[in-house]
């Protein structure tokens, strides 16, 4: 066994690089998340599309699953991959962005640490796009070691349309990320 001292430290990752999807239908599942994120293609043949939304090479890639011998050993599920918006007002704003494309998020919650909106790909994989409801890491984590987050993990669900309704009025922020400011219908 190793000792302690030749063990290396813990090396954090210092962004998300990409992320893969098998699918049956690259050009659904590529539109789709090119509309989402904003992003282009970079690269893309009948077998695998890469797309970018920033200065990294690619961001995501899709892989057609109909190629004969690839992947049937592996099998697998994705709960969702999660993004962290700026600002709350850009988290409004790429709301108020997909609501015009005819994209709806599947369930919005204010998880107390983030308000968050979750939304479903022609596959079913799902993405989150967050924002964070404290100044700090620090109180963040002194909200989930509370108690109303002990009591309920998961957090309340809320109407999308009345927060953007209530932001662009100007309501307060402080008031705006707090649970059932929103209640869901």
């Amino acid at each position: 066994m190793a000792s302690q001292a030749n063990i290396p430290q813990v090396r954090l990752p210092t962004k998300m690089a990409h992320c893969v999807f098998r699918t049956d239908d690259i050009a659904a599942v590529r539109d789709w998340w090119c509309t989402v994120l904003g992003a282009q293609v970079v690269h893309e043949n009948e077998f695998i599309c890469f797309i970018s939304y920033d200065d990294e090479h690619h961001r995501m890639a899709f892989v057609n699953r109909g190629q004969p011998g690839r992947y049937e050993s592996r099998k697998g599920t994705l709960e969702h991959i999660a993004y962290t918006m700026g600002t709350f007002g850009d988290l409004m704003d790429h709301y108020e962005r997909l609501r015009a494309d005819g994209i709806l998020p599947v369930r919005t919650i204010n998880h107390g640490p983030t308000t968050s909106m979750y939304y479903a790909d022609p596959d079913g994989n799902g993405v989150e796009f967050q924002v964070e409801n404290f100044a700090t890491m620090a109180e963040c984590i002194e909200f989930m070691n509370g108690p109303v987050f002990a009591e309920n993990p998961i957090g309340v669900l809320f109407d999308a349309d009345v927060l953007l309704e209530r932001f662009r009025r100007g309501d307060p922020l402080a008031e705006l990320v707090q649970q059932g400011s929103a209640p869901a219908a």
